[in-house]
């Protein structure tokens, strides 16, 4: 992380305090370097606010440090930030969440997405690049015909996935030619030097006849972000889910409520999620692979991020339900207190196990706008 030791001219201790901080944040995983345009500004001590003014920008976090006043400083400068019109953000708790979601933006930096063929067209708002910019997280667009040109069968794959599944509604033919999307990802992202993709993937389904929902869920599985549809926003969430949480998360479609149970589904999930798996056709096509995952049951947190640093979030508890044939394959329903739904952010939704609202609700203080 970029930042900016501040502290008085006549502090004597400075040059013992930037060290001292440096090896504090450094065991929480964030490496700060010091820079003239900074991300954050780090207070050592009082009678730094006149030397903080110079770097105030639209931002910016302040982050007190030790106990030389620098909290006191801190808590001036944003007042006149504020009478200012200066967007800046105080951290006046390092706790272990916050410190967490240090470590978790500083790491998203340090990664590249890719998007491999353009955003289907029905995401009209969830395929804009905006969220990757304004996480400042490195990005490509690589087109889809160079999946086409590495399209490699794997039949040892193909038998192991087959082996594990509890029930397969389709021959072992058609798990063979989804290998074959997965091996080509492996190609793309090593090429690329991706560690997240979204995935343009029903143009596959129609022109192929393969899917991508295998090759997905055993991304995910590996702790490689992948996303359906070519959805940048949902992919954000999943690669900022997988650092503040471990877990991958389920992407999924609202699919159906009935009061205060609410049915979640996708034809793809990740294979460390779910109890089981079967092996059914792609939902709306009827091609080749859909992942028909049993999801346990438990708390779970609704989780999502868009443009304009904005997120929302609920929690739900999952209870058994049947499987529906005309719905996407992979199907959990959750009872849900409140309406989460009177505002939304996009189509698809991250289902992260656990309670992770204390989590979430730390996200405000960097300057993030729940709805």
């Amino acid at each position: 992380m970029k930042v900016k030791f501040v502290y008085s001219p006549i502090y004597p201790n400075y040059a013992s305090d930037i060290e001292s901080a440096k090896r504090f944040f450094a065991q929480h995983g964030v490496t700060l370097e010091e820079n003239e345009q900074p991300e954050a500004l780090v207070f050592l001590s009082g009678g730094s606010e006149e030397v903080a003014k110079s770097y105030l920008r639209a931002g910016v976090l302040l982050l007190p440090f030790g106990t030389a006043n620098g909290l006191a400083a801190s808590l001036e400068v944003q007042s006149y930030a504020s009478e200012q019109g200066i967007p800046v953000f105080l951290i006046s708790e390092l706790d272990n969440i916050r410190l967490q979601w240090l470590r978790t933006l500083d790491s998203l930096r340090k990664e590249k997405a890719g998007i491999i063929g353009k955003p289907s067209d029905w995401l009209i708002k969830s395929g804009d690049t905006s969220i990757l910019e304004e996480l400042m997280v490195p990005y490509a667009f690589i087109p889809l015909e160079e999946l086409s040109e590495h399209l490699t069968p794997d039949m040892d794959l193909a038998k192991e996935v087959m082996s594990r599944a509890s029930h397969t509604f389709i021959t072992e033919q058609e798990v063979i030619k989804a290998t074959s999307a997965y091996k080509a990802l492996v190609e793309i992202v090593r090429k690329h030097g991706l560690s997240a993709f979204a995935l343009r993937c029903f143009d596959m389904a129609v022109n192929l006849k393969i899917t991508g929902c295998l090759a997905l869920a055993l991304f995910n599985a590996q702790g490689r972000v992948a996303t359906c549809e070519g959805d940048i926003e949902t992919m954000a969430t999943m690669m900022l889910a997988r650092h503040l949480a471990g877990t991958p998360g389920f992407m999924a479609n609202l699919a159906r409520r009935n009061g205060d149970l609410y049915t979640f589904a996708h034809c793809t999930v990740s294979l460390d999620l779910v109890q089981e798996y079967a092996l059914n056709t792609h939902f709306e096509t009827g091609y080749n692979v859909g992942v028909q995952g049993t999801l346990p049951i438990g708390v779970y947190t609704g989780f999502r991020i868009g443009k304009g640093k904005k997120f929302k979030y609920f929690v739900g508890e999952a209870v058994p339900s049947e499987h529906v044939e005309h719905m996407c394959r992979t199907q959990i329903t959750l009872r849900i207190e409140g309406s989460p739904f009177l505002q939304s952010i996009g189509n698809h939704i991250v289902l992260l196990p656990g309670d992770l609202s204390k989590e979430l609700e730390a996200l405000k203080d960097f300057g993030w706008t729940k709805v």
